[in-house]
């Protein structure tokens, strides 16, 4: 559990792990998420925010109740005997996340968001 990392030492330590755990209470859409799916880790997140986007149960990791500590205490035992399918879960995502999370494909994401709005309040004024 590091904390609080700069945004440089990210890659580097999501190698390093074998499974992505994400323990905050409230966080939105925590980036940690779909960085750890992209780089081939399951995820074991709490059901909060915006986690629930990204972590699939039984796919790509698990979602447990905020702040149970016997569900994640089980979680990890259970992923960290079985390699199969920690590779399972991060091949899952990361081919479930990698197009989705690129930054051109956000980026025509938010354009074609904005042309609607744009479109919309066209029309609203005729």
């Amino acid at each position: 559990f590091t904390g609080l990392v700069p945004p440089e030492r990210v890659p580097e330590l999501i190698h390093a792990m074998d499974i992505v755990v994400h323990t905050s209470v409230w966080e939105g859409l925590a980036r940690v998420l779909p960085q750890g799916l992209i780089a081939g880790k399951p995820v074991v997140s709490y059901d909060v925010d915006g986690a629930r986007e990204v972590v699939i149960p039984d796919e790509t990791g698990y979602l447990l109740p905020a702040e149970s500590i016997e569900p994640l205490s089980q979680a990890l035992i259970e992923l960290a005997a079985d390699p199969e399918k920690r590779r399972r879960f991060g091949q899952t995502g990361r081919e479930r996340f990698t197009d989705q999370f690129r930054h051109e494909t956000m980026t025509r994401h938010l354009r074609e968001i904005y042309q609607r709005v744009l479109d919309a309040r066209k029309q609203n004024k005729t």
